[in-house]
């Protein structure tokens, strides 16, 4: 792990910074509310800090996702939100036991993203049969370009949720390996969407699983988030396929 060089002052303040913007979002009734980073400043302070010392990445967040914790005027969804200030915490801790002044954290974020890949090369999702319809040429300007705008979004921000989970897996949605499997079908989805043509049955394709998989997550009672916002993201991708023909 590259050594950011924070004293352990600086380690405790910034997870005193973190505590209460955690503090705050919980207390309120926010759901799937976009919020304002102005609601967590003193994350939003600890994501530029370690950002400037370059160690942002470590925390294993979506470069997309990353680049808003760290902008004062930026909105994300709070669900999103707490799931990054616990991975900025879990990797503060980590610091802080190798200052001696802590317990050392359970599971580091980049140890927990190399698991997930690990999981998905040892067991791929199994082939997805597709019936090719046709590939339609996206256009500037086109509203299927606002539509990929917004759905690429929600897909990063639910292969975040995906993987920042810190449930048991007995607690959990899904189980590990049906995570790493749904983490690589949302990923592709994702490259997909940033080609300069699309197919609609690809798209109909990752819809269905992803309404399937905020169904699980309902049916369980279990990490809500992803399954509101995969629910989201199936909408969204019909509305495209709609805007397609």
């Amino acid at each position: 792990m590259t050594d950011p060089g924070f004293s352990l002052e600086e380690i405790h303040e910034m997870l005193d910074g973190i505590e209460r913007s955690l503090s705050r979002l919980k207390a309120a009734t926010l759901h799937q509310k976009y919020m304002p980073m102005t609601y967590i400043p003193e994350a939003v302070s600890v994501f530029m800090e370690l950002e400037m010392n370059g160690v942002l990445h470590s925390l294993g967040i979506n470069p997309s996702v990353a680049n808003k914790l760290k902008n004062f005027d930026a909105k994300l969804r709070a669900p999103v939100m707490i799931a990054a200030l616990g991975r900025a915490r879990s990797y503060l801790r980590t610091l802080e036991s190798e200052h001696g002044g802590g317990k050392p954290s359970p599971e580091h974020p980049a140890n927990q993203d190399l698991l997930i890949q690990e999981l998905a090369e040892a067991h791929p999702p199994p082939p997805i049969q597709v019936w090719a319809e046709q590939w339609v040429y996206l256009k500037r300007g086109s509203r299927a370009k606002v539509i990929i705008a917004d759905v690429s979004e929600l897909l990063d921000e639910a292969v975040f949720l995906a993987k920042a989970t810190n449930l048991p897996e007995d607690q959990a949605a899904l189980t590990a390996i049906e995570r790493a499997q749904l983490i690589a079908i949302l990923e592709t989805t994702l490259a997909v969407l940033r080609a300069p043509m699309v197919e609609p049955g690809l798209l109909k394709k990752a819809a269905g699983i992803a309404k399937e998989v905020a169904q699980k997550t309902a049916k369980k009672k279990a990490e809500e988030a992803l399954g509101t916002g995969l629910e989201v993201v199936a909408k969204r991708l019909l509305e495209l396929i709609g805007s397609l023909m």
